[in-house]
């Protein structure tokens, strides 16, 4: 049975790029807004959160909580 690792972006910062990248090509939404976003969520400029599954190391799978959600 494989192990998933469940993380926030604010716990593995490194994954930032990748993680824009598969957000982009799970939605078609540019990868520079995403980037905005976790930037935004990195500084601590909101509390909106960023989310990963792991699997090893690859992204599994992802959550992002945006203000537009609500």
């Amino acid at each position: 049975m494989k192990e998933y690792a469940y993380v926030t972006l604010r716990q593995r910062p490194e994954w930032k790029e990748e993680a824009a990248a598969w957000f982009h090509n799970q939605w078609g939404v540019p990868q520079e807004a995403y980037l905005a976003c976790m930037e935004a969520y990195l500084n601590r400029e909101t509390e909106y959160g960023w989310y990963l599954c792991l699997d090893g190391e690859h992204i599994a799978g992802g959550l992002g909580v945006i203000e537009n959600d609500f």
